[in-house]
């Protein structure tokens, strides 16, 4: 039995001894007790021994809303809320059977509006002189106003349990238990029958259910239900992600924008839906139902409450989780992660597990034992530091570094340190935050193939000379080859000349006789006839007529002649100078005519040259060797003719950015099974000491360097022809030519 306020305690004992009839004509008059009875400020009744109303004060009837004549006669358990008459009525029974006894107790009136009103009822018999019962003394007092602020109280105390009590059930319970444990402390303080909560996907398009409360899945829903699914296709609850706001149903089977229910769902009466927004979006939703009053503000604060911390703490533990997860990756690999702060010695504030692989704890490097730019290599450390400098400087917020570290073991490692500077709102740098991985096997391939590509340069340097040498050899051995055709070549005019200066020394003695007849004869001013005479026979014998007209001739045939040995000489130099020139603008005509005057000898007695320029600009190469990629094609051409037959020398530009020289013979052809091989070092068909097989291995490797192509068409007993096609402007030509060939 509760206490009754003081107030009310003092009224029922003052009333209860004025309503004793006898005290109460002793001491007070009749009309003072009505005056009493109908102006007190709480309500007072009579009821009879069978729970009857006998008389009621004004007081009264407005704490009941109910006029006296409504209420006299009826039975006073009528104002009660239904699901209150049974202990009412019980303590009722109790106050009519033990004489002395008094009956107090909060109750709920019967609901007449939308807010439910309490009253604290204080009942005391009035026994007669027989020991019975003539009537109960009644005192109401309206507590709806006390009574809401104890239950508000009372919910905010169990709210502030729960809200502590989730941190503490999270450290234990994994997350789909703890956010049913959640729902379920929604639904115990919200009074309700069903609780659920949903996270949200990011795109705020799907959703994940991730729990039900127990009590939902154990009495209210047997529904077959899908995890994940549209936004789109959920119910009503969904509005509270469509317009990011509460949603409150307390009349769900009039709402306008309700979709039913699946199968075995359970029936929805009432339905309150709070989301939890984080950045401007929706990430869950926690959903109570059911409850057997209203939802209203106080529902809304304390299921806001939950739903936010228990986001905060699921976030919480699944970034916890992730970063755990991250750790052991990292932990488990050879990478070392690092935080450094912006300040002198860059100390460490936090460094992963890992290090212990470079021999050092975690808690020597972020103690300062060592310093990290201690374990930094000392002929690295100012680079480094450097660097850090000017990154920082330059507003740059990633960079990457390579240096040295020392172990705790005195070894030395390399390191790649990508380092992502975290700055205030001003733009100043805090930390940096360092990914350090282990590259010294990387470093030392590095360093063992820089090694060896200096090996290797230095035996492309000799190659290159060798083979500049094997060219000059095979150039040499080819001029050796025609070394007589050009001795004929040479000797011709050479032969003729020698002739011409004998005849114009005889043309000379004539001449000098003649002319010193004449110069005696002006000498004694002779006009003798006999002289005159002599002189004339002189001229005649002499036959000077012919000496003037072919004097003139002679010189310019052994100037001629002298020419060609000029030229010939001039081509051979040229020719034989392999790798003395450099990459230039050359006229590919210019070199097919200087070939062709060296192997002319080689050709001219058997091949009818026929000659097919096209219009060709200059092109950019190293001229010297192309001439010998023609000299090798000629030659073979000519060999291949036995007795008589035609080489043609065609030319002309393809696609504006290459050229085709084309030189075909009507020989003898080149076997199917050896087209394959033409080009491979060493293989011949001509007879032993005709040839070497290095010719156009030499010049497919020549044509190869200036990125052009040598290929070969040929048909035995009808022909051969190769082509060379060429760029206008080769990308080689932009790098500097081998030393060997300079």
């Amino acid at each position: 039995m509760t206490e009754l306020p003081l107030l009310l305690l003092v009224t029922l004992l003052i009333v209860s001894a004025l309503w004793l009839r006898s005290e109460f004509s002793q001491r007070l008059g009749e009309q003072r007790a009505n005056a009493l009875f109908n102006n007190t400020l709480i309500g007072m009744a009579r009821i009879s021994p069978h729970g009857r109303w006998i008389a009621v004060n004004p007081t009264l009837c407005r704490i009941l809303d109910t006029p006296a004549g409504q209420l006299i006669g009826r039975h006073w358990l009528d104002i009660l809320d239904p699901d209150e008459r049974a202990i009412a009525e019980q303590r009722f029974a109790e106050a009519c059977a033990l004489p002395g006894s008094e009956f107090t107790h909060t109750h709920r009136l019967k609901q007449a509006g939308p807010i439910a009103r309490y009253v604290s009822l204080a009942f005391q018999p009035v026994w007669d002189k027989k020991s019975e019962i003539s009537y109960f003394t009644l005192l109401i007092e309206d507590i709806t106003a006390r009574h809401e602020a104890e239950r508000k109280l009372s919910r905010q105390v169990a709210r502030s349990e729960a809200m502590v009590e989730l941190p503490q059930r999270a450290e234990t319970l994994s997350e789909p238990t703890f956010m049913q444990y959640a729902t379920g402390e929604a639904e115990r303080l919200t009074g309700s029958q069903i609780a659920f909560m949903h996270f949200v996907n990011d795109d705020e398009e799907s959703i994940e259910l991730v729990a039900w409360s127990n009590n939902t899945l154990a009495h209210y829903c047997h529904a077959t239900y899908q995890s994940h699914y549209p936004v789109s296709e959920a119910g009503i609850w969904a509005d509270a992600i469509r317009q990011r706001d509460v949603v409150i149903v307390n009349d769900y089977a009039q709402a306008s924008n309700r979709r039913g229910l699946p199968e075995g769902h359970s029936p929805l009466h009432r339905l309150l839906c709070v989301p939890v927004i984080e950045n401007g979006k929706v990430c869950m939703v926690t959903g109570v139902g059911n409850k057997s009053t209203p939802y209203g503000e106080t529902d809304v604060d304390t299921v806001r409450l939950i739903g936010n911390e228990t986001w905060r703490i699921a976030r919480r533990a699944r970034v916890d989780k992730a970063l755990q997860l991250a750790m052991q990756v990292v932990n488990a690999s050879p990478v070392v992660c690092f935080r450094w702060q912006a300040s002198n010695g860059w100390p460490v504030v936090f460094v992963s597990d890992n290090i212990r692989q470079w021999g050092y704890t975690p808690e020597q490097l972020i103690t300062g034992q060592p310093l990290f730019a201690d374990i930094v290599h000392p002929e690295d450390l100012p680079r480094v530091a450097d660097e850090v400098m000017r990154h920082t400087a330059s507003g740059c917020s990633n960079y990457e570094q390579e240096y040295r570290l020392i172990t705790a073991e005195k070894q030395l490692i390399w390191v790649v340190d990508r380092t992502q500077v975290i700055r205030d709102t001003m733009g100043l740098p805090l930390f940096y935050d360092g990914v350090l991985t282990d590259i010294t096997d990387r470093k030392t391939q590095q360093l063992l193939l820089a090694d060896n590509l200096k090996q290797q340069q230095a035996l492309n340097k000799r190659l290159e000379e060798a083979n500049n040498q094997l060219l000059q050899s095979e150039k040499m051995a080819s001029i050796g080859q025609l070394a007589a055709g050009v001795a004929h070549e040479l000797n011709n005019p050479i032969g003729f000349v020698h002739s011409n200066l004998g005849t114009l020394d005889g043309y000379l003695h004539d001449l000098m006789a003649i002319i010193d007849g004449y110069e005696q004869a002006t000498t004694e001013h002779c006009t003798d006839p006999a002289v005159l005479g002599k002189i004339s026979r002189l001229r005649e014998e002499r036959d000077f007529a012919f000496l003037k007209a072919d004097i003139f001739s002679l010189v310019a045939e052994s100037k001629d002649g002298l020419n060609r040995v000029k030229k010939i000489v001039q081509d051979l130099k040229s020719f034989s100078r392999v790798g003395e020139q450099e990459w230039q603008e050359a006229d590919l005509h210019q070199g097919l005519e200087s070939t062709l005057n060296i192997v002319w000898n080689e050709l001219k007695y058997k091949c009818q040259i026929i000659k097919d320029y096209g219009d060709l600009p200059p092109v950019y190469c190293l001229i010297s060797q192309l001439n010998q990629v023609f000299m090798n094609l000629l030659v073979n051409a000519s060999q291949a003719i036995d007795k008589q037959g035609t080489v043609t020398l065609r030319t002309c530009c393809l696609d504006n950015d290459k050229v085709c020289i084309e030189i075909s013979d009507t020989g003898c052809g080149i076997p199917a099974e050896h087209l394959s091989r033409i080009f491979d070092p060493f293989f011949t068909t001509k007879p032993v000491g005709q040839g070497t097989g290095l010719g156009l291995s030499l010049s497919y490797s020549i044509v190869q360097r200036h990125q052009g192509q040598l290929t070969v068409r040929s048909t035995p007993g009808q022909g051969t022809s190769f082509r060379v096609i060429l760029p206008i402007h080769p990308s080689t030509a932009s790098t500097p030519a081998p030393e060997a060939a300079r």
